[in-house]
């Protein structure tokens, strides 16, 4: 079976990922897997793109046991900052290549989102969880620390103190809680997210391409200017796109854009 299946509908490419018998823990294949599906989606963008878990989880996160080829490299690293230092950033690669995808990406939580799933989860655009999602930072538990980007997009996404309080303690989160946080987008009435994110993502769809793709790059800026966004609202209109946007305003119909 793959680590990470990929499905195309419409527009919308599905990444799930594939490792039930460890609640989707991330060992090395599937970090693998995450980045060259971010960068072929990077070379062919669809218009939106949900990351999901099978089988009830997201992911729990780093996979701890030894025979994760990445804890096998960190162990004897331990005394070589220089070799700690290119499995982190390695690691980052993989996180900015999924922030990185040219549309907009949803993570669909289910059960465990912990760890470095989180980091993960934190570098999707936007997040849907069911019911019984949970959320974590239980890295400083085990001598680590959220370091592939998570500390610092928590803090952003949630504000300093929360953050804090989650990567310190290793405390839980559940779907409510973290919607209330704003770490979350929807939450989901069924017991699976997928469909709650499939309606989110349908209705990116009815947004004109254009406009998604720039309000996007505008949100994913450190320090977005208003001279940027001006430009970015020219681009938009030098499309094209206004002309059937108010046109099937007017006629009462669904916009046709172009995928």
């Amino acid at each position: 079976m793959d680590l990470l299946r990929i499905e195309r509908d419409h527009g919308i490419v599905t990444l799930t990922i594939q490792r039930e018998e460890r609640r989707n823990a991330l060992h090395g294949p599937l970090w693998t897997a995450l980045f060259d599906a971010a960068q072929a989606l990077a070379k062919d963008p669809p218009r939106v793109v949900i990351l999901q878990g099978a089988g009830g989880h997201f992911s729990s996160g780093m996979d701890l046991k030894i025979d994760n080829p990445l804890i096998g490299r960190l162990f004897p690293a331990i005394q070589d900052p220089a070799a700690l230092r290119a499995l982190i950033v390695e690691l980052k690669g993989v996180v900015d290549a999924i922030a990185n995808i040219p549309c907009p990406v949803i993570a669909s939580i289910d059960g465990a989102c912990a760890g470095g799933a989180l980091e993960v989860a934190l570098a999707c655009d936007l997040r849907v969880a069911s019911p019984g999602a949970f959320f974590s930072m239980p890295e400083a538990r085990v001598g680590m620390m959220p370091d592939v980007g998570g500390t610092i997009r928590l803090m952003r996404t949630i504000g300093r103190a929360r953050a804090l309080d989650l990567c310190l303690t290793a405390s839980r989160l559940d779907a409510r809680t973290a919607f209330t946080y704003g770490l979350v987008n929807r939450l989901a009435e069924e017991p699976i997210a997928l469909a709650a994110a499939q309606k989110l993502a349908g209705e990116i769809l009815t947004a004109a391409p254009s406009a998604v793709r720039e309000i996007l790059r505008l949100s994913r800026a450190p320090d977005p200017t208003f001279a940027e966004e001006t430009e970015a609202g020219v681009r938009v209109l030098s499309t094209g796109e206004v002309i059937e946007g108010a046109t099937s305003f007017m006629e009462k119909r669904p916009p046709s854009w172009s995928l």
